[in-house]
């Protein structure tokens, strides 16, 4: 059988052709009733009161209840009768009978999850604090509901959904490892140029600071890690996008230091999303610097250690009102944060009156640098997440070539194919040759807060 070509490895008129195929799909998908329902929702709900606001998420979560224990294996054996939590007056004496759900058990038992009478849309792999993805369906409506809270997150910085803009992802599009005049595809469905975060060196910054401003985005999002390293080589060709409008950092965290550089170097509003492929609810920060807690998008508590509760500084645990297909009830999320306040007495000068954390911490950085000066976050995650047999990982760089790799065999799965494996990812995501040392473990150490510390760098940073 003559294997696939990666699609990375596809000439880049075929791969420009498949992604643009894609967004007319994704337009059709994403924008359907369910999106416009919930932008009229959004609207109307925005400046709810506290009365309001409890009262619709308490009728929300019975309902999300029905339905869990209707169609999946674990709720109904593990969650109440509704009509017995229907006695409970309050929405807190409600949670406080659901079970808290801790993010290994929807690893191992992904399909106890899954609704069986939802049909399945798309399926997400989630980057995980082990090292260890999982994959995560979703419904039709769950999607157009998440791209409605996006919508209303645009709308805070003035920007239309169909104008241009920059997206920094951990898509591996184009081979690494070859000389890339155009290290970026893009979607002309949903005007979106896809850059990857792979080729964000100097030998590139000619190509990159041209291409964008000829496309002259009103937006960049992605991750904050690739995004400082792209305004650094705009900066660096003395090249600067007069057209943004404002810049969404997502899925790492956003230092202060770091916020600071991009707000001097761009002069726009940096607004901070806080998701999560499981599809858990949504924590978006305005151009005026509030993190507002999406309340129509799910319930937040914090877990500090002692007890759980609606407010203060914790791991968040969250209940999804945007995800049907894998509904996730007292989810523990393994991320934090700090000053989590349901009182919503003040309005924003954005116009929003919502619960409002002060920071969100999240999870360990996962970066990797390169002799040619690319930072490349979450990478244990994008570079070694779809190889088979492996389990757990870490992984210890000791120079910029010279790295140790901790790895964790499934059972029956082959070491050396694995290294290989490896290898050959490492080689493809950095583009140079590398030296490996692999030390086959059963378990990888964790640290104070129970988690993997996925890369531990001896590369001094900048």
């Amino acid at each position: 059988m003559i294997p696939k070509p990666r699609f990375e490895a596809l000439p880049w008129l075929v791969r420009q052709g498949a992604v643009t195929t894609l967004g007319w799909k994704n337009r059709r998908r994403r924008y359907g009733d369910e999106y416009k329902k919930w932008i009229k929702f959004l609207g109307q709900s925005n400046n709810w009161s506290d009365f309001e606001r409890l009262a619709w998420q308490r009728s929300t979560l019975l309902s999300l209840i029905k339905l869990a224990r209707t169609g999946t294996i674990h709720y109904a054996r593990s969650l109440p009768l509704v009509e017995d939590l229907e006695k409970s007056k309050t929405l807190e004496e409600i949670l406080l009978r659901l079970p808290v759900l801790e993010k290994q058990s929807l690893r191992n038992h992904a399909h106890d999850f899954r609704n069986s009478e939802i049909a399945e849309t798309v399926v997400t792999s989630t980057s995980g604090s082990t090292g260890s993805p999982m994959k995560v369906g979703h419904d039709i409506l769950s999607l157009q509901r998440r791209f409605a809270f996006l919508y209303d997150h645009l709308r805070m910085a003035g920007i239309e959904i169909t104008e241009p803009s920059v997206r920094l992802s951990g898509r591996i599009f184009c081979d690494v490892g070859k000389s890339q005049n155009k290290p970026w595809l893009y979607n002309s469905a949903e005007r979106q140029l896809f850059l990857s975060s792979y080729h964000l060196s100097p030998a590139h910054s000619a190509v990159i600071s041209e291409k964008l401003n000829s496309l002259a985005p009103v937006l960049i999002d992605g991750y904050p890690s690739g995004i400082i390293e792209v305004l650094r080589l705009l900066e660096s060709s003395k090249s600067q996008l007069t057209s943004l409008k404002a810049i969404i950092t997502t899925a790492e965290t956003l230092h202060p230091d770091l916020r600071a550089k991009i707000s001097e170097l761009t002069g726009v509003p940096i607004m901070d999303y806080y998701s999560a492929s499981e599809g858990v609810p949504i924590i978006q920060q305005c151009p005026f610097g509030t993190y507002h807690v999406r309340w129509q998008s799910g319930i937040f508590e914090v877990d500090d250690g002692k007890s759980i509760d609606f407010e203060g500084d914790g791991e968040l645990i969250c209940t999804s009102f945007v995800q049907d297909r894998t509904p996730l009830i007292r989810y523990r999320t393994g991320d934090t944060v700090s000053g989590l306040q349901q009182n919503i007495n003040v309005t924003c000068d954005c116009g929003l009156k919502t619960p409002t954390v002060v920071q969100i911490h999240g999870r360990l950085e996962d970066t990797v640098r390169t002799s040619d000066n690319r930072s490349l976050g979450m990478f244990t995650y994008r570079t070694l997440k779809d190889i088979e047999g492996l389990r757990e990982t870490q992984v210890i760089q000791k120079d910029y070539a010279d790295f140790e790799v901790n790895c964790v065999v499934a059972p029956g799965a082959d070491p050396s194919k694995t290294r290989k494996k490896i290898k050959e990812a490492f080689e493809r995501t950095l583009g140079y040759s590398i030296h490996l040392h692999f030390n086959n473990v059963e378990k990888i150490p964790r640290g104070p807060n129970g988690k993997i510390r996925l890369v531990i760098s001896k590369i001094p940073t900048n």
